[in-house]
């Protein structure tokens, strides 16, 4: 029996060809096959070589031509597994893998000539670039050279041998009377039965293609269909005339290479506004997905539907701010005079009177008038934040109150709503009011009074019915004797008064805070020792920094900290290269580590007659590393510092009120310190 050796790059490829040949010449010949690695010595047992392909056989054979016959293999798509490709929605790219570049551009040509060209083949092989990672791979039966793992793996299986080469085979080793036209019939019979079905998917994706087409366009609003990646896939003839191209200029381009988007544009509910050479367009997203597929519908309106798509806009956005609101918890603080700032804000939030809340930067101000609105009757409605500070005097106005249309130049067709329609039935929160224009302040005070506001251009007024809560760092009161605010605004604005107090002013917070925030920054949820994280001397520091950023400037050291951690503990370089040089004078004696362990020792002994011996004892107990001399020196010492007392001969020695005194603060400034403890 004749016997023929197939060499190939990969065992599927191999298997393939075996399988086919096995089966054309059963009982004729035997068919083994090797890898081209495995190919070191000739190949003398064989009747006939077969390559699977050209960039093979000259690799294999660049020494010198074997003793028998050889041939290359022409390989065709196996018809039988193409369903999948035929499937796939036209204009889709997907990435062909195959193990050469000239084996993958064969794959593709072979593709594309039985009719698969409805689709971008863009190709792939080992050491060649990736030109996109596509969602979808096509790969004949070279599933582990696949350089990602896509959403979608199509295995079409190893390329098989063409009609071509079977009789080739057949020639060179005399089996002509194998290859009868059964065997050509049947070969035959496969490809049209799959032409067939090719055409018959074709027509009737076309028929589907050309009515979701006549829907599509029929449609009065602009549509357009992007994949996962933000390319466009389709768009009606409506949402061209809006972006103001043509559609062939659009279609399988990336959106933003021609549209101005916002971070996480490609978010399901997402909306904005952007301008198109002067037109103003709003465009809304949706998430749809199809035979697992996603993507997105995003609809295009112009001017004249953006104010009538205002109002779903602004509630969408409003239900985002609503999952951003802090409550009462949030504020954490220890110090009694803020806890009844808190109390007070509660009692506040239960009516509808008018809140001013003034305190120095990062003290809190927006999160305290979040919570009022949380504990409020207005809690299901909207709270709308505006910082003055941040808004041109220009359009301070229209901001808060809305315009008419043509009242300006630029104003919008159908004019726009005011912050305080938004907000109507809510709550709108106005911080830094201190940077009011004086021209503003007069027409706040109207609104404030009479519960109505009147756009800009208009001439009638809209009732609003809102909770204003203010906030200021200025000093107000300062202000109106400088003439600066209007006093009959002050006083309307200061009906309920919270005033919030800085972080220097309340110490015990510091390492309550500090606390808090290194467990969030430094990844560690249960409790914290402040002793282990930072060297004494940079807690005293930290305990008596002036906090000018207060709050915030403490969560930002925090975070700062963080990413600089290298797993020693934080010293004062490390705070000096960050936190402003204003060098505070120290209130508190510094005690390094020994010396607070000797205190501390000394104190849950009962704060007297502790001995040098017990000390040493205590030391070994807890495999603190303190010898005996070395005891002896420190009780001297801290003797000396008048935080310690001999008790009399032999009586050993306690704590002074000055140490007692010192060693609690010491505690205060953070070891041990836990939200739970509090």
């Amino acid at each position: 029996m004749q016997k023929i050796t197939v060499i190939t790059m990969g065992i599927p490829t191999g298997e393939a060809i075996r399988s086919q040949l096995t089966a054309l010449l059963e009982g004729k010949v035997t068919v083994e096959t090797r890898l081209a690695s495995e190919v070191e010595q000739p190949i003398l047992h064989a009747d006939l070589l077969l390559f699977s392909s050209e960039a093979l056989a000259k690799v294999i054979l660049k020494n010198g031509e074997p003793s028998i016959p050889w041939m290359v293999a022409r390989r065709v798509i196996n018809h039988r597994n193409i369903g999948d490709v035929i499937s796939l929605p036209r204009g889709s790219r997907v990435l062909l893998v195959n193990d050469f570049a000239n084996t993958a551009r064969e794959a593709r040509d072979q593709l594309v000539e039985i009719g698969l060209d409805h689709i971008e083949y863009l190709l792939y092989s080992p050491g060649s670039p990736l030109p996109f990672k596509a969602e979808v791979v096509i790969t004949p039966g070279e599933v582990d050279l696949v350089p990602y793992p896509p959403r979608r793996l199509i295995n079409i299986g190893s390329r098989i041998l063409d009609v071509q080469s079977i009789h080739g085979i057949v020639q060179q080793l005399g089996l002509e009377d194998v290859f009868t036209k059964s065997v050509v019939t049947g070969y035959l019979k496969d490809i049209v039965t799959i032409t067939h079905l090719i055409e018959e998917k074709r027509r009737a994706a076309l028929a589907s293609e050309k009515q979701l087409e006549a829907v599509f366009n029929s449609v009065d609003t602009g549509l357009i269909h992007v994949d996962e990646g933000g390319r466009v896939v389709n768009l009606n003839q409506r949402g061209a005339s809006l972006i103001g191209k043509k559609r062939k200029d659009l279609l399988y381009q990336p959106l933003d290479s021609w549209l101005p988007l916002e971070n996480h544009f490609l978010t399901d509910g997402h909306s904005w506004i952007a301008d198109l050479e002067g037109r103003e367009c709003l465009f809304a997203v949706r998430k749809i997905s199809f035979d697992d597929r996603l993507g997105y519908l995003i609809t295009v309106g112009d001017g004249d539907q953006i104010s009538k798509w205002d109002h779903t806009i602004r509630r969408s956005r409003q239900k985002s701010m609503q999952r951003k609101r802090h409550d009462f918890q949030d504020y954490l603080t220890l110090h009694p005079e803020m806890k009844l700032v808190l109390k007070r804000a509660r009692q506040f939030a239960r009516t509808d009177a008018t809140i001013l809340i003034q305190g120095e930067n990062g003290t809190g101000k927006e999160i305290l008038a979040q919570a009022i609105h949380q504990h409020s009757l207005r809690k299901r409605e909207a709270f709308v934040p505006v910082n003055i500070a941040a808004v041109s005097p220009s359009l301070l106005e229209s901001e808060l109150f809305g315009y008419e249309e043509g009242s300006f130049t630029g104003a919008l067709k159908g004019g726009k709503r005011g912050l305080f329609e938004i907000a109507s039935g809510g709550t709108i929160f106005i911080d830094e009011i201190g940077e009011a224009p004086l021209s503003f302040q007069v027409k706040l005070l109207r609104v404030l009074e009479e519960k109505r506001i009147r756009r800009v251009g208009a001439l009638e007024e809209i009732p609003v019915d809102v909770r204003v809560i203010a906030a200021t760092n200025r000093n107000l009161m300062q202000m109106v004797d400088q003439g600066d605010f209007r006093e009959d605004l002050f006083f309307r604005l200061n009906i309920l008064p919270l005033k919030t107090i800085p972080l220097r002013h309340r110490r015990e917070d510091i390492p309550y805070l500090l606390q808090h925030f290194c467990r969030i920054s430094f990844g560690r949820h249960q409790h914290i020792d402040l002793a282990d994280l930072f060297e004494a001397e940079a807690l005293v520091f930290l305990q008596q920094h002036r906090w000018r950023g207060n709050v915030r400037e403490l969560m930002n050291l925090v975070e700062y900290l963080s990413l600089i951690y290298e797993g020693e503990r934080i010293g004062m370089e490390a705070l000096c290269g960050y936190l402003p040089a204003d060098k505070p004078v120290p209130e508190l004696p510094l005690l390094n580590r020994d010396e607070y362990w000797m205190l501390q020792q000394i104190d849950s002994c009962g704060g007297t007659g502790v001995g040098r011996k017990m000390l040493t004892s205590l030391a070994e107990e807890q495999v603190y590393p303190l010898g005996e001399g070395k005891i002896r020196r420190l009780l001297m010492e801290l003797t000396e510092k008048e935080l310690l007392a001999s008790a009399g001969s032999h009586q050993g020695c306690h704590l002074t009120r000055k140490g007692a005194a010192l060693l609690q603060k010491w505690r205060n400034v953070g070891v041990g310190m836990d939200e739970n403890d509090q």
